[in-house]
């Protein structure tokens, strides 16, 4: 029974990874998620601009489900010219293997492999010529920003914090979380009592602070490096009878509907956020690559920022009006918008 259930579920591979797009993407996450699912739309609206086919596959955060799916495209009869992945727990260089020797160009994003690996992959002449530069968004700034941001919100003259971060793999994780921690540790009047870890997880941040706020009751702020994180974190301050904003003070990343919303009413004291845009980013490499053989690293524009309440950015995320960020963020041409590239719709 065991063999008949996974003969099935490669078939389901197969069959979802043949390969008729320019592009296929393996995203690490679920489609529903606040992050991905931002990273999904941006990335389709951009592909659409820039005339690219674009596939997703979404692995749910079992990256050994992604790896699978990968290893199925690879056995696949036709594959696509280009494929983008991202080294969500250290996963990219598994993959990786399973793309050595095939035409596929690979082109990573959000998480890269070390600089080291990628120096040494870039001896052998396939990885010259198949493995693109990475488009990366600096977690550090934002996390030493957006703990900034916190710090002067909070007017205890003795402020004490934690940091609930993702994971220790992630290096989105692990740079992001370095950037708050070491902010907070650089002010001599700020107890930075602990760093936990909620996977990323609503319900784990939950759990975990009812457990920090019995350990630490003076509490006075809690940095977390997703929003999803923070939603656990609110339910919990609301169920002690804590007010969010005026109790104790939250900084959080990403760029959800639900979080913008609790930006605008101070729940979220600092809210960072943009990354998202890397897929778009992406997208727009990928199309000038096609025509000109040129893939540029990094990104034309930093791509987080704190999201303040009333910026013709957070508006447009607030509306989801994906293309018109799109658009003027890569200068792409759009017939049916009258604003002309340049016109800001950045942050302030």
């Amino acid at each position: 029974m065991k063999l008949i259930s996974l003969f099935c579920l490669l078939c389901l591979l197969c069959t979802q990874v043949q390969a008729k797009a320019d592009v296929i993407f393996f995203n690490p996450g679920k489609a529903q998620e606040s992050f991905w699912g931002d990273v999904d739309q941006a990335m389709a609206e951009a592909a659409n601009l820039v005339g690219l086919e674009l596939e997703i596959l979404h692995s749910n955060r079992d990256r050994l489900l992604m790896i699978d799916q990968v290893n199925a495209l690879v056995r696949s009869k036709t594959l696509p010219k280009y494929v983008v992945l991202v080294s969500e727990e250290a996963s990219a260089s598994k993959m990786l293997e399973s793309f050595y020797g095939r035409p596929v160009y690979v082109a990573l994003m959000l998480n890269d492999i070390s600089k080291e690996e990628r120096a040494q992959l870039k001896q052998d002449p396939h990885w010259q010529k198949f493995l693109l530069p990475a488009v990366v968004p600096d977690n550090y700034f934002i996390g030493q920003d957006s703990a900034r941001a916190l710090a002067e919100s909070m007017t205890s003259e003795s402020p004490e914090v934690i940091c609930i971060s993702g994971d220790t793999l992630t290096p989105a994780s692990v740079d992001r979380t370095s950037g708050a921690a070491d902010f907070f540790k650089s002010q001599t009047q700020l107890t930075l009592h602990q760093v936990v870890y909620a996977h990323w997880r609503e319900d784990s941040a939950y759990w975990l602070t009812l457990k920090m706020l019995k350990r630490y009751p003076n509490l006075t702020g809690i940095w977390t490096a997703n929003d999803h994180m923070a939603f656990g974190v609110l339910r919990a301050l609301e169920e002690q009878g804590i007010i969010a904003g005026r109790d104790i003070f939250i900084s959080t990343v990403n760029t959800s509907e639900k979080v913008l919303r609790l930006r605008q009413q101070d729940k979220i004291t600092a809210l960072g956020g943009g990354h998202f845009l890397a897929g778009a980013v992406v997208m727009d490499k990928i199309a000038k690559h096609q025509h000109s053989g040129q893939y540029s690293a990094g990104s034309p524009f930093p791509l987080f920022s704190l999201l303040e309440p009333g910026s013709e950015y957070f508006t447009a995320l607030l509306n989801r009006d994906w293309r018109a960020i799109i658009s003027h963020k890569l200068c792409l041409p759009d017939p049916d918008l009258k604003l002309g590239c340049g016109v800001s719709v950045g942050a302030k």
